[in-house]
């Protein structure tokens, strides 16, 4: 073959015509099926994936089902509902590559193909974007901006407009292939679209953004709803502006360089200066008549702003006409410009982002081998003391001496016990003082200072345990205590006076060698049947403390009705944004490290959790995310963290007491205490499972509480009313298991923080 037989063959020029829409071929119908028939038979290129798309289409419409392989085949078969299915769905035709595609219609596709976009694009937030017009002008970055949208499906019809044609030296940065060099660049960008989805509606203006074809661009089928302009030409920047503040539409250019984009609001600003007010100074009606290179330059100068380009980019606008011909750009700019601006672009049509200005993404500032890592700075926690001398003070002078004043030993003794009773995070509310011979118990409100408890009610029940390890242990030390509970409301810090009688027959107490060895332990573990001997062993250790009830559910569905409400106030707790600080910020201890330091809080080894749900809480610990969920009215996922180990447990035993004065409180906390060491001493694993109880009591003590949370945990505490029809209500709840020993016990603070002795008192 010679080379004119080539020629000829060639036809001196590309092949194709300028088709970009594909065709749509719904063969239910006679017409559908005799066009599928002659695509067939002129040998078109048959892609048929259905069967695939409607087994996505099955997983993404039933999200909380886990299907096997078999399951899944057999449901996308029964979506069909018996249609053959060569007649389901479309048949979409691509002229210009002569390929023929099967794939689901239109709502099912848009479904499917948006469904990993969940929840960074709600589906709310998708139907919005769907029904949005946006303009793209200059298809270099544009393109890649195009494609982003594209991706994201955040339009539902887009018009471009580029008077060029695809060259090879577009190829650095624009995404193509060498088949496509001589096609319009809105041809070629509008086949990619069509290609990834054949439903978005393109507009295409071949001649570029013009004066004749302003108008029509950018009102012809609905007025824009933003513009992203990325042409070279600097009267068209100014027209395009001109126009869409006239429109009131918002404007947003990416420059390609040092990540900069650039935003006007003349939605929001309809007085809004052309670019910020930099050109204000220039004649713009002369920018819309033909100009030189050498009279664009003060239009260019101020609008790319020469102080803030990139040091290549200054040296490259230097050389312009010189080594290089045109301004330069690169994929990874381009690439980066199109997921910026993509992203700026959705969230001012969600009404997520308000501002006008310029933002620089510069990777090379950020990411730099000459930039300094200094580590930063823990905030330094201030200081403060509870101190409880003046009331030590005026009960000692109150009280006179003591009749059996108490050894310095024995109060030793008894503060040490008393500091190993559990609370609430661990924050150990307490401080012990000897002064005069009398043993003094404080509520230390510094340490025990909580949102989630405004009147102290975790607090003292937590008192209310470390007053019941001294009583094991004076019991069993042969003492006898005189206990006067001091306090005349819920605020005072004065809990309880307590002071040495005469000597008395030690009564061994089978619970006091497990003051040492209580512990909580959040493993889970499987359920086993929980023991009638056992239940029995439980209520007579509760018996034991006056006002007290014990009641203990075993049956499956009343604890999963419990892993519910427990789950949902947990939730709330995570979200509520300052509960959620207290409880990463100040309560939990990421490190053995911090642990060992603090002596205090919840050590992360004690939760006892897997690695992914460690990466869960550690995610969770993000507050802006956490702001997001409780916008969406989400976090049902937070709930797995405490829902499983209750629905797993063998028995929720609950201690009820008849109000919640401070008395109540007081004794419900030493019957939580026995009702723990006689579950651990018979071989059960103890974790406390309190937040409905605590939540729902605080909820209506606290004025800033968002008023969905505030509705949920009223929802909660109605809820676990009906577990307790009787008098009394729940106080105190723990989840027990089979679950042997903890992998990490939580540490404690070292008696000379919590122990004080006043050796004389001043009168």
């Amino acid at each position: 073959m010679n080379l004119d037989v080539i020629r000829t063959a060639l036809g001196g020029g590309p092949t194709d015509g300028p088709a970009y829409r594909p065709e749509f071929i719904r063969p239910g119908a006679d017409p559908g099926l005799d066009r599928l028939n002659v695509l067939l038979t002129q040998g078109a290129v048959v892609r048929d994936t259905l069967h695939g798309q409607l087994v996505e289409l099955v997983k993404s419409l039933h999200p909380e089902k886990v299907f096997t392989r078999v399951e899944l085949h057999e449901a996308a078969i029964a979506h069909l509902e018996g249609t053959d299915p060569i007649l389901y769905g479309v048949w979409v035709y691509f002229p210009w590559s002569h390929r023929l595609v099967h794939i689901l219609d239109e709502v099912e596709f848009a479904l499917v193909r948006t469904d990993r976009n969940r929840n960074k694009i709600t589906r709310e937030e998708q139907a919005i974007l769907a029904g949005k017009k946006v303009g793209v002008v200059g298809l270099s970055v544009g393109q890649s901006v195009s494609l982003t949208l594209a991706l994201e499906r955040s339009f539902g019809e887009i018009r471009l407009a580029d008077f060029d044609t695809l060259e090879l030296s577009n190829l650095n940065r624009i995404r193509s292939g060498i088949h496509e060099m001589g096609i319009p660049k809105v041809v070629n960008t509008a086949r990619e679209i069509a290609e990834l989805d054949p439903f978005l509606q393109v507009t295409i203006f071949p001649d570029g953004l013009t004066k004749e074809n302003m108008d029509r661009f950018f009102t012809e089928g609905g007025k824009l709803d933003l513009l992203i302009e990325e042409c070279d030409s600097v009267d068209i920047k100014i027209l395009a502006r001109q126009k869409a503040k006239a429109l009131r539409i918002p404007v947003v250019m990416d420059m390609s360089d040092r990540g900069c984009l650039d935003v006007e609001r003349f939605d929001l600003e309809p007085e809004r200066p052309l670019m910020h007010g930099w050109i204000d100074h220039l004649d713009l009606e002369a920018a819309g008549r033909p100009m030189t290179n050498e009279q664009k330059i003060p239009y260019m100068l101020p609008i790319v702003g020469t102080d803030t380009l990139s040091t290549r980019m200054k040296a490259s606008m230097i050389e312009m006409g010189e080594t290089v011909s045109t301004w330069p750009q690169l994929a990874s700019a381009v690439a980066l410009g199109g997921a910026i601006t993509a992203d700026v672009h959705r969230r001012i049509l969600l009404s997520q982002f308000t501002a006008s200005g310029r933002w620089y993404i510069d990777l090379e500032s950020l990411i730099s081998s000459n930039r300094k890592l200094v580590p930063e700075q823990a905030r330094p926690t201030p200081v403060e003391e509870f101190d409880p001398t003046t009331i030590v003070n005026g009960k000692s002078r109150e009280l006179g001496p003591a009749v059996h004043p108490m050894s310095r030993e024995l109060a030793e003794e008894l503060a040490r016990a008393a500091a190993l009773a559990p609370s609430a995070g661990n924050a150990q509310p307490w401080r012990f003082v000897l002064a005069e011979g009398r043993f003094f118990l404080f509520h230390d409100t510094v340490r025990s200072r909580s949102h989630w408890d405004p009147d102290h009610l975790m607090s003292h029940i937590a008192l209310g345990a470390s007053l019941e390890n001294i009583r094991l242990v004076a019991r069993s030390r042969g003492i006898a205590l005189s206990i006067e509970q001091s306090a005349g409301s819920l605020t005072d810090p004065l809990i309880a006076v307590i002071e040495a009688g005469p000597a008395i027959a030690p009564s061994p107490e089978a619970l006091e060698p497990w003051i040492a060895r209580r512990c909580t332990n959040r493993k889970v573990v499987d359920r086993v049947p929980f023991p009638e001997p056992d239940i029995e062993m439980l209520r007579k250790a509760v018996s034991n403390v006056p006002g007290c009830g014990l009641r203990i559910i075993t049956d499956q569905e009343d604890l999963k009705r419990l892993a519910e409400l427990c789950s949902r106030s947990e939730k709330v707790r995570l979200l509520d944004p300052t509960g959620h600080r207290e409880f990463f910020e100040h309560e939990v201890r990421w490190t053995e490290e911090e642990a060992k330091r603090t002596g205090d809080g919840l050590d992360l080894a004690t939760m006892e959790m897997t690695e992914g749900q460690l990466a869960a809480l550690r995610i969770a610990s993000d507050p802006a995310a956490m702001r997001l969920v409780d916008d969406w009215r989400g976090g049902r996922a937070l709930q797995r963290f405490s829902r499983k180990g209750i629905v797993h447990a063998s028995a929720v035993a609950v201690v009820t007491t008849k109000g919640r004065a401070l008395g109540d409180r007081l004794q419900g906390g030493s019957a939580g205490q026995r009702l723990w060491m006689e579950a651990n001493r018979l071989g059960w694993s103890v974790h406390p499972i309190s937040a409905p109880i605590f939540l729902s009591h605080a909820a209506p003590l606290l004025s800033d509480l968002a008023e969905h949370h505030r509705s949920e945990l009223a929802a909660v505490e109605h809820e676990l009313a009906g577990f307790f029809p009787g008098p009394e209500s729940p106080l105190f709840m723990l989840r027990l298991s089979p679950a042997g020993e903890p992998s990490v016990r939580s540490l404690r603070l070292p008696l000379h923080r919590l122990f004080s002795v006043y050796e004389s008192i001043t009168v």
